[in-house]
């Protein structure tokens, strides 16, 4: 399973966080542009019968697993 987590805060340089598999995280822009990076390759994992989960932290600090966007093939 391909495990993708999306922090609340941005890092220092203002950039916003995502890492995949507790790996070092990639920086983005903005939330949004992380969230739809890991929906894209969320998606991808899909098409194939993969396994994926995409869990994003939320302002209160607990982490939630998002299922808002539908995938399609």
């Amino acid at each position: 399973m391909m495990t993708f987590d999306l922090f609340n805060t941005p890092a220092e340089d203002g950039t916003y966080e995502l890492s995949i598999n507790e790996s070092p995280p990639l920086r983005f822009n903005s939330r949004g542009a992380a969230l739809g990076y890991a929906v894209k390759l969320a998606n991808q994992r899909h098409q194939q019968g993969l396994d994926y989960a995409i869990n994003i932290e939320g302002g209160d600090g607990r982490w939630r697993l998002f299922n808002g966007w539908r995938m399609c093939a």
